[in-house]
């Protein structure tokens, strides 16, 4: 079974990561995709601190928030107290069948100890009419440059085997008996910094993010030790710069309005 990451520890500094701006594209894509949907009831699986429930929150008049971590929740409970949330698992959420009208997560699906019971579920709390939309990197398909490979390379093999690849999320959906499934990159994650700024990264953090938190410390010490013999080795007249460009992937399983 793939490491898991806890949570709990996390929460304290994660919106840091929100701050640069570096994922008004993903913000930008959610939008698009909610407002023709014209969703009464939408459920986030796996909402954390609440950042994109926040976003939408002007264009649903219900929305419900899902996550298994208490402390991620408290921070999404200060930023609106009134929230819908909950604590519950992804593959276990708790409401009738034919709930929601839309249902999504973002860079959260790796997370999921049983992917194909969480599209099962969401296939079966979704109206008719409803989709199932997942947000996030694929790292199996190899097209993307960060610089937290590079230089942590056990994040790489760390990511492969907790990720779901977009075939197999789409799979998953057509078993569930999705009625349409449809896969686009729907923006970037990019972010550069130059020289010693990279250690400003939020996400470069000891649990900054996921992948850093998966590090031992020998791990993660030895991964900062390649960033600053890197800025030690070009110089100061041409500095490096430390780069992030990963492709945004959106899956979306729609299920007919003719279902039953």
């Amino acid at each position: 079974m793939p490491p898991r990451v806890n949570y709990d520890h996390i929460a304290p500094s994660y919106d840091a990561r929100y701050a640069p701006g570096a994922y008004d594209d993903m913000q930008e894509a959610l939008r698009a995709f909610i407002m023709p949907e014209n969703p009464e009831r939408v459920l986030e699986v796996g909402c954390g601190t609440g950042h994109w429930l926040d976003v939408l929150r002007d264009l649903v008049p219900n929305i419900f928030g899902l996550d298994y971590s208490l402390e991620m929740l408290n921070k999404a409970r200060a930023k609106d107290p009134h929230g819908c949330l909950l604590r519950a698992t992804a593959e276990l959420a708790p409401f009738r069948d034919r709930t929601f009208d839309v249902i999504f997560c973002i860079n959260a699906i790796h997370h999921f100890e049983r992917v194909d019971e969480f599209v099962a579920g969401a296939r079966r709390l979704l109206r008719p009419g409803g989709s199932l939309a997942i947000f996030g990197m694929d790292p199996h398909h190899g097209g993307d440059s960060w610089c937290v490979y590079d230089f942590f390379p056990e994040t790489r093999t760390i990511d492969l085997a907790r990720y779901p690849s977009s075939g197999k999320i789409a799979d998953a959906m057509l078993r569930a008996g999705f009625d349409s499934v449809e896969c686009r990159v729907s923006g970037r994650f990019a972010a550069s910094r130059v020289g010693q700024a990279v250690f400003d990264d939020p996400e470069l953090q000891r649990r900054g993010c996921s992948q850093m938190a998966l590090l031992t410390d020998v791990q993660y010490a030895a991964g900062i030790q390649r960033i600053k013999s890197a800025i030690r080795n070009a110089g100061s007249d041409e500095p490096p710069v430390f780069k992030a460009d990963i492709a945004m992937i959106m899956q979306c399983g729609r299920v007919s309005r003719r279902s039953i």
